[in-house]
């Protein structure tokens, strides 16, 4: 364990931003270098954290010997190039959701990780999902058997509010071409990576049907392109029996929260995973005649999903942990999602 990490951050957008916040207040990081397209921007994010060294061009980060890691919080269409430059040149790397954008670009970062198993890799679609208390309390339900056989899955999450609104300079979120998809893939990730870990993302997807629709809001004046789909879901089938309604909207004509349900042979559950929303999971099952039980998870005060993916990345460079999301599990997240998007 080294007494203290150097990193690196390439982009310095709202992830970025929220990563370097989270990281500064880990005695264990020192960030040196910060980057961004725009010189404004980098200038603006070296001074709010004290950063030294400043640049538009990721390479002058990747060549300095001093680096350990760095965190790649580019737009993802950018991910794949600086990904593959960054592992080739001995970096670390945390590495923002979603992956990228296509397929092919998935299988690049996947073999350039595979080529360097000596180094440190996490994707971030463990932040809301596995680095929560949540997770670990539904996970024991279904690993201690008390759900019986979980066969089937239905979550829905759908909202009016939209990418571009919650970020304000994040257009380039509503251009397909850039994004790669809409809330499928913003927030498709998290989803996947919630419900298929308490499985221990043992299914693999057999049959899938969907359906998307764009266009239900006119974002034209927040958004020069705007064709992401702003609605979706999916019927999946899995090998292992499960099967799994899926469906997910930012700018639809109605809300629904992030509901959750496990249908297991034994019991079942209803909950709201993200840690934001309600703290209760209702328990249902049969004990001679049919039982609801409230679980109650509390979350720590001051418990920060953001704080909880830095300290994890640092754990694994520590040696103390293993990555909760790997570039391999992060892939077979987004190939489903790459099926729902274009079955």
């Amino acid at each position: 364990m080294k007494p203290q990490y150097c990193l690196g951050v390439i982009g310095a957008g709202m992830h970025g931003k929220t990563l370097m916040r989270a990281l500064g207040r880990d005695p264990r990081s020192r960030i040196s270098w910060v980057c961004s397209a725009s010189s404004a921007t980098t200038e603006a994010a070296a001074r709010e954290f004290g950063v030294a060294n400043r640049t538009c061009d990721y390479r002058e980060i990747l060549r300095d010997p001093a680096v350990d890691a760095v965190v790649i919080a580019t737009p993802p269409w950018l991910h794949a190039e600086i990904f593959i430059a960054a592992v080739a040149a001995g970096k670390h790397v945390l590495a923002e959701k979603p992956l990228a954008t296509t397929p092919s670009d998935v299988a690049r970062i996947v073999a350039a990780a595979k080529a360097h198993p000596e180094l440190v890799i996490l994707e971030a679609s463990c932040r809301h999902a596995r680095l929560q208390r949540k997770f670990e309390v539904v996970r024991d339900l279904v690993r201690t058997g008390r759900l019986g056989e979980i066969y089937h899955i239905h979550h829905v999450a759908l909202g009016r509010g939209t990418f571009v609104e919650y970020n304000k300079n994040g257009a380039w979120g509503m251009n397909k071409k850039l994004a790669g998809g809409g809330p499928l893939l913003d927030w498709g990730v998290y989803d996947l990576s919630f419900h298929l870990g308490l499985l221990e993302d043992i299914p693999t997807l057999k049959s899938v049907r969907s359906f998307t629709k764009a266009g239900l809001r006119d974002l034209s004046q927040l958004a020069p392109v705007c064709d992401v789909e702003q609605h979706g879901a999916a019927w999946m089938e899995f090998d292992s029996g499960l099967t799994y309604y899926y469906e997910r909207g930012a700018g639809v004509h109605g809300e629904t929260g992030c509901e959750t349900r496990l249908h297991g042979t034994k019991g079942g559950l209803r909950l709201f995973f993200p840690t934001w929303e309600s703290a209760e999971i209702e328990f249902f099952y049969d004990d001679g005649a049919p039982r609801k039980e409230i679980i109650r998870v509390e979350t720590p005060a001051g418990a920060d999903d953001n704080a909880a993916a830095a300290n994890h990345f640092l754990d694994c460079l520590d040696g103390k942990s293993q990555p909760m999301m790997t570039v391999e599990l992060a892939a077979k997240h987004l190939d489903i999602l790459f099926r729902i998007l274009h079955a």
